[in-house]
């Protein structure tokens, strides 16, 4: 009876550590993803991100792999607010061979611009531009709004194939930022889709045409 006992309490502990457990490994998992703020940097994003386990470089070169078109120029202190970064899973990045991985760094270090501004920015609008009549918005555009930024907050949970939908659900609708985040997700794969380079160029055009501002294609060699 005694032994019976020890093991239903060790079995216990077991279901009660996995549950506490879950969560975290879900996310390190599946990835994540970081909308960019104004004074968020490569770095920044990186070392909050960060996994247990794997080093500043090895996160910085795998966040710049996934998400190579949200650096205009290839300039990697160049990060415009409200584009979304793809944040790629612990397996993933525990991967790449750190030795690599600072290689890499030191190189976009070496092949930054010196006038770059260092944080993230908006566009400052042209000086001599006419003030807007304010248009109406009309209800779906509103819908399409609501739609990509429940996107965001499913990405940001790790729920990839619910924040495509409603990615798609905005884009279809004509909502601009939400055509921009589906070619940047088309564009370097998600875990919710593989990378498609037609369907990203279809919704970067997309976006364009509704005036959203897209970085030049980043001209990529063979992977290393």
């Amino acid at each position: 009876m005694n032994a019976r006992r020890l093991l239903g309490r060790m079995l216990l502990a077991g279901v009660m550590l996995a549950a506490v457990a879950g969560a975290p490994l879900q996310a390190q998992v599946a990835g994540s993803s970081h909308e960019v703020r104004r004074g968020d940097t490569l770095f920044g994003v990186a070392r909050k991100a960060r996994y247990d386990g794997v080093t500043l470089n090895q996160m910085i070169s795998a966040i710049w792999r996934a998400n190579q078109s949200a650096f205009p120029g290839g300039n990697i202190n160049l990060l415009e607010v409200g584009t979304v970064l793809i944040i790629p899973a612990r397996d993933v990045i525990a991967a790449l061979d750190p030795a690599e991985a600072s290689r890499q760094v030191r190189e976009l270090l070496a092949a930054k611009p010196a006038a770059a501004p260092p944080v993230a920015a908006i566009k400052p609008e042209p000086a001599a531009r006419p003030p807007a009549k304010p248009a109406a918005v009309s209800p779906g555009q509103e819908q399409a709004a609501r739609s990509y930024r429940e996107g965001l907050a499913m990405e940001r949970r790790g729920d990839h194939q619910g924040a495509l939908k409603a990615f798609l659900e905005a884009g279809e609708a004509g909502y601009g930022l939400a055509q921009r985040r589906l070619g940047q997700i088309y564009d370097s794969g998600s875990p919710a889709v593989k990378h498609d380079y037609q369907a990203s160029l279809k919704w970067y055009q997309k976006a364009r045409e509704q005036g959203v501002p897209i970085p030049k294609p980043i001209q990529r060699g063979p992977a290393p």
